[in-house]
C-alpha cells in the first residue's frame, strides 16, 4: 500500500503544482492588462488611508475654562473703549465662534472665514470654500469647524498645525441659505434653511462621513433652531408677511407640537434663541425679548424695549448676569431674575452699525460683530 500512496500524492502534488503555475500565469496578464487600473486602486487606497489619518486625528485639547467669575464681571469694560478692533475682512461680520483652542473664526460677506490668534486677535488663517456669505460658525465636538453658506453648503473643516487646514465635507442638501446648525450628543447634527426645512444628519462610522437622516418642513423660512429639553426642539422663522413665528417640534413623532399653543404671532422677525435655562428660552424680537416656558410651549412674558431695537443676540455671564446685542449698536446686561429680565446698564453706539453676534472667550473677555465691518474686543 505505501508505495501506492506514494504514487497517489506525487501525482496530486504534480496537479497542485500545475495548477499554481496555471494561476500564477492568469495573474500575470490580469497584471499586464489591469496595470493601470491596479495602480489607480493602490493610488484610492492610500488616499483614502491619509484622509481617515487627517479625519481622525486629535486636535489640540480644548483650554480650560477660565471664565471670570461673577463677582468679577463689571460692565465698566463695555462702557470703555474695545482693547482691540479687528476689519480684515472688509465687509459685513455676520458671524464669529469661540474655538476650543481659544482662537476666533469669523465669517460674513465675502465667502471667507478668517482665523485670528487668541492673544494677539491678528489673523492667522483665512478659509475660502464657498461662493456665498458665510452665514454662521460653530464647531462640533470632534473639534471640526463648520460653516454654514447662502450657497446652501454645509462644509466642515480639520484645523490642522501650522495654519493650514483640511476640508473633510462639504454636503449639498438644503435648496436656500442656511441659518443654524446645532449638534445633539450622539454624533448627530440638525440644519434650518430659508427652503423651510429642519433637517437631520447623522455620523456613518463606516465612511467617516455625515449624511441626512430626515427632513421636516414646514411652511415658514426657519431660521433658527434650539434643543429646548429631551425629545423636543423650538424653531423660529418668519413668512412672506414678514409675521414671525416660535413652534415645538417633537423628535421622537417627528411632528410638530399642536399650533394652537406654541404659535405666536407679531409684527416684526424673530430670528435668534437662546436657553435661558432648563425651564425658559429667550426669543430676539423687534422691541422686545420674549420669555417662552419650555414645558408649557407658550410666550409668559415680554420685556419691551424702544422701538428701534430688534434684539440679535445673547450671551450668559453666569447664573444671574445676561448680556444681550441688538441692530443698533447697543449692548445691554441684564440681571436673571428667574422667568424674567431687569435691566442693568447699556452701552449706546458700541458698533456703528447692527450687532450680529456677542460672545464670550475663554479668558472672560467680549467679542461682538457687526454690520459695520468690525470685530470688537472688551476686556
Amino acid at each position: 500500500m505505501e508505495p501506492a500512496q506514494t504514487i497517489n500524492e506525487a501525482y496530486y502534488l504534480k496537479q497542485i503544482l500545475e495548477l499554481k503555475d496555471e494561476i500564477i500565469k492568469l495573474q500575470k496578464e490580469l497584471l499586464e492588462k489591469d496595470k493601470i487600473i491596479i495602480h489607480n486602486k493602490e493610488r484610492i487606497y492610500e488616499l483614502e488611508k491619509k484622509l481617515n489619518e487627517q479625519y481622525n486625528k486629535p486636535l489640540n485639547p480644548p483650554t480650560p475654562n477660565k471664565i471670570t467669575p461673577k463677582d468679577n464681571f463689571n460692565f465698566n469694560i463695555i462702557e470703555k473703549e474695545p482693547i482691540f478692533k479687528m476689519d480684515d475682512l472688509k465687509c459685513v461680520y455676520y458671524t464669529i465662534y469661540i474655538l476650543q483652542d481659544g482662537r476666533i473664526a469669523a465669517g460674513g460677506g465675502l465667502s471667507s472665514i478668517i482665523i485670528y490668534n487668541k492673544e494677539t486677535f491678528k489673523s492667522e488663517m483665512t478659509i475660502k470654500e464657498h461662493s456665498g456669505y458665510i452665514m454662521y460658525l460653530t464647531q462640533l465636538k470632534n473639534g471640526f469647524l463648520v460653516s454654514l453658506g447662502s450657497d446652501a453648503y454645509i462644509n466642515m473643516y480639520n484645523l490642522l498645525e501650522n495654519n493650514k487646514y483640511l476640508v473633510m465635507q462639504k454636503i449639498k442638501s438644503h435648496q436656500a441659505r442656511i441659518h443654524k446648525l446645532r449638534e445633539f450628543d450622539n454624533e448627530r447634527f440638525m440644519t434650518c434653511s430659508d427652503d423651510y426645512t429642519i433637517k437631520f444628519f447623522f455620523k456613518n462610522k463606516n465612511k467617516n462621513e455625515y449624511l441626512e437622516d430626515y427632513t421636516f418642513k414646514d411652511d415658514i423660512y426657519i431660521v433658527d433652531i434650539l434643543r429646548t429639553k429631551e425629545g423636543e426642539i423650538a424653531y423660529s422663522g418668519y413668512n412672506n408677511d414678514n409675521t414671525s413665528f416660535v413652534r415645538f417640534y417633537d423628535l421622537k413623532s417627528r411632528k410638530k407640537i399642536d399650533s394652537s399653543n406654541v404659535t405666536l404671532f407679531y409684527n416684526g422677525l424673530s430670528d435668534f434663541l437662546y436657553k435661558l435655562s432648563e425651564a425658559y428660552l429667550l426669543v430676539g424680537a423687534t422691541n422686545s425679548i420674549l420669555i417662552f416656558d419650555v414645558n408649557q410651549h407658550r410666550q409668559i412674558r415680554e420685556i419691551k424695549q424702544d422701538n428701534s431695537s430688534c434684539f440679535t443676540s445673547f450671551v450668559k455671564i453666569d447664573e444671574n448676569t445676561l448680556l444681550s446685542s441688538d441692530c443698533t449698536g447697543k449692548i445691554r446686561q441684564w440681571i436673571i431674575d428667574d422667568d424674567n429680565l431687569i435691566l442693568k446698564s447699556t452701552k449706546e453706539n458700541s458698533h456703528g452699525g447692527q450687532i450680529r453676534m456677542i460672545r464670550r472667550n475663554q479668558d472672560g473677555l467680549i467679542i461682538t460683530c457687526s454690520d459695520d465691518a468690525t470685530i470688537k474686543v472688551w476686556g
